[in-house]
């Protein structure tokens, strides 16, 4: 007979203020609650915010190279304040209504044209394999200069 394994639903979300970017669910077999207090669920956030960043710093350059005669014309064009107030992206993992891990991003730093049409699409895949591997390890590191991550 086959071992049954049980299976716990997580939420991959992103988000611009209260605007959705990308919203995933993904399950988890033998869920290890520690997982969210160790130094992989750290570092592969870390690189995945490294990467996101790096794309639109990549798609900014594009854009105002694109449209250097209308923003030489017109700096109005780059114009980031839109909107009063902070705009940031919020990368939330939960389960259930609990956030279990969150990052937060500035957005205004990048131009209006590039920070609402992102696309995270091609690297959605492995961001959630990567999960839910290191949700469902025991082998995680749980230390970070000496300083336990776990209470």
């Amino acid at each position: 007979m086959r071992e049954q394994h049980e299976s716990t639903k997580l939420e991959f979300l992103m988000m611009v203020n209260d605007n959705i970017i990308v919203q995933r669910f993904f399950n988890v077999r033998d869920f290890n609650p520690k997982a969210k207090s160790s130094a992989d669920l750290y570092e592969l956030i870390k690189d995945f915010k490294f990467e996101f960043e790096r794309q639109l710093k990549m798609k900014t350059v594009t854009y105002m190279l694109d449209n250097t005669y209308e923003i030489a014309n017109n700096p109005s064009v780059l114009d980031t304040s839109f909107i009063d107030g902070p705009e940031y992206f919020n990368v939330y993992i939960k389960q259930g209504d609990v956030i279990i891990f969150h990052r937060q991003i500035d957005a205004k730093i990048y131009p209006p044209k590039i920070r609402y049409t992102v696309d995270v699409r091609p690297h959605l895949k492995n961001l959630l394999m990567s999960l839910t591997d290191i949700f469902s390890s025991e082998n995680l590191t749980h230390e970070y200069l000496n300083v336990s991550l776990v209470s």
